[in-house]
């Protein structure tokens, strides 16, 4: 097969978005199939074409995310010519991706992430309606099939949108457990981490990703007074991704308000390939998101058999396992609570639930080989 990905963005850009396509388009290849991905050059550095081999290459138009919106349309239709068909994500991607479908007479499969809906009110204000607009006009666009993350943002598409059962398929991200592995990553490593930073006698709860208001860092933040009222010792460790335009300053400034830097840990980034030491030195990590349509951060926490709060909204039922307590969302009081309980050793036990990557790509060109079958019979 020759599959055309539109991706508003991909690699070198970092995100779980680009990790999932990244791992879904190296099987495709060690299989035999061909790949062009179509996404937006981001950065003025990146080049506009890239041959990584004979059936692999890489163009890039627009300046970013917004304008690849329009700049793709010509190359895509372009591409759409060599294609058998075209894989696509939410949300920039999702419209144009579609155009070009149809266009090109191209059947056009749509991986769908997380469904905000009435939630962007919540997360932008009055902005968030004009959010809330864009994401239903993506849903009046005609796709084949709708690859949903998980059972919440299919049952989301089902309820909200009103898409076809029979155009709805759940398909897990996949983890790559050869990563994700505690046995690999020495105890010794991990106190050595502890060390570094002077915490060998503390109880310390890490949060790692970005600060924006679905991620629910403000809460946990929030809840650092009630938690350290019982717990002197605790130490919040955060390693959040910092960029223009994020909630990082506000959230720094609410720590400093309420005197709370003597037992915040701001880290703003660690190379991808040490985290893993940092969630295991850690003794609890807490994901208080507000919405998650898989939930990368809480799935991979349990990969690792650490422990974990999260809390009981969106997909994050569905993919935690091992040592977890639920908080509910949105709720200081709450997370206190149940790191509180961890502390106490009062947890809930979840039989483990497994995420593989092969599973994941071997259901998706199950997808595509069950639409190219049925454009092959109507053609006939």
């Amino acid at each position: 097969m020759k599959i055309l990905f539109v991706l508003d963005l991909f690699k070198p850009h970092i995100g779980g978005i680009e990790v999932l396509f990244d791992n879904l388009i190296e099987r495709l290849l060690q299989q035999g199939h061909s790949v062009k991905v179509l996404t937006s050059k981001y950065m003025p550095t990146l080049p506009a074409y890239e041959k990584i081999s004979d059936t692999y290459e890489i163009y890039r138009v627009g300046h970013n995310r917004y304008d690849f919106m329009i700049f793709c349309l010509l190359q895509g239709i372009q591409l759409a010519k060599w294609a058998d068909i075209i894989h696509t994500t939410t949300y920039n991607a999702a419209i144009p991706a579609s155009i070009i479908g149809k266009i090109s007479k191209k059947n056009v499969i749509l991986t769908v992430h997380e469904i905000f809906g009435q939630l962007r009110y919540r997360f932008m204000g009055r902005k968030g309606f004009f959010y809330k607009c864009f994401e239903s006009l993506i849903f009046l666009f005609p796709f084949d099939k709708f690859l949903c993350v998980s059972n919440y943002t299919k049952n989301n598409l089902r309820i909200y949108f009103g898409i076809s059962d029979k155009k709805l398929i759940t398909i897990y991200n996949g983890i790559d457990y050869t990563l994700w592995k505690r046995e690999q990553f020495p105890e010794k490593e991990q106190k050595a981490l502890r060390k570094e930073y002077w915490l060998e006698h503390n109880y310390l709860g890490l949060f790692f990703g970005r600060p924006g208001i679905s991620k629910g860092l403000l809460y946990y933040v929030q809840a650092l007074p009630l938690i350290i009222k019982e717990l002197p010792h605790f130490k919040a460790v955060l390693i959040v991704s910092e960029s223009k335009n994020n909630k990082a300053d506000d959230i720094k400034a609410f720590i400093k308000q309420h005197h709370l830097s003597s037992h915040v840990i701001w880290i703003p980034g660690v190379p991808y390939t040490t985290l893993w030491t940092y969630i295991l030195a850690s003794d609890v990590v807490i994901v208080p998101s507000l919405v998650e349509g898989f939930g990368f951060s809480a799935a991979e926490t349990c990969a690792l058999g650490q422990q974990l709060v999260t809390t009981n909204a969106a997909a994050l039922t569905e993919v935690v396992s091992g040592k977890v307590n639920f908080a509910e969302p949105a709720a200081p009081t709450s997370i206190a609570k149940w790191v509180l309980n961890f502390y106490q050793g009062k947890f809930e036990t979840i039989s483990e639930r497994r995420f593989e990557r092969e599973e994941n790509v071997k259901k998706t060109i199950e997808v595509y080989e069950t639409v190219l079958h049925k454009k092959k019979e109507k053609s006939l």
